[in-house]
């Protein structure tokens, strides 16, 4: 794999309100990678990621790549995840982890990069 090598993914924001669940298997066939957001301001968001990743495992998806993410770092005065839970949770999903701010920018183009990086990798590993 080249420096240069182009990418192109498919991102599906998968809702998270009960009144969607039904709607979400097509998206989860066929995934070769998933991102899981969490908002570092609301620890509801933070503890559902692990019911995200039991759904991921029940539609067979556990050993796809993986990144974890804490969004809007820009709001640090109002942070309720504090890094260590942050990366103990990365840790028991082997997941990379990575905080962002969707309102400033920070870290965004990374994670596209690294979930391009992850998905190839793991492709060509199949081959």
């Amino acid at each position: 794999m080249g420096k240069d090598t182009d990418v192109s993914l498919m991102i599906w924001d998968i809702a998270g309100q009960p009144q969607f669940y039904m709607l979400h298997r097509p998206y989860f066939n066929g995934a070769d990678g998933m991102m899981m957001v969490y908002d570092i301001t609301r620890s509801s968001s933070f503890s559902n990621v692990n019911n995200w990743w039991n759904t991921c495992i029940k539609y067979g998806l556990s050993a796809i790549p993986r990144i974890l993410i804490g969004n809007k770092i820009d709001l640090k005065d109002e942070r309720k995840i504090i890094l260590p839970m942050a990366e103990h949770l990365s840790q028991k999903l082997n997941a990379t982890f990575f905080e962002t701010s969707a309102l400033t920018g920070d870290n965004v183009s990374s994670i596209f990069h690294k979930i391009g990086e992850l998905t190839l990798l793991s492709k060509l590993e199949e081959r």
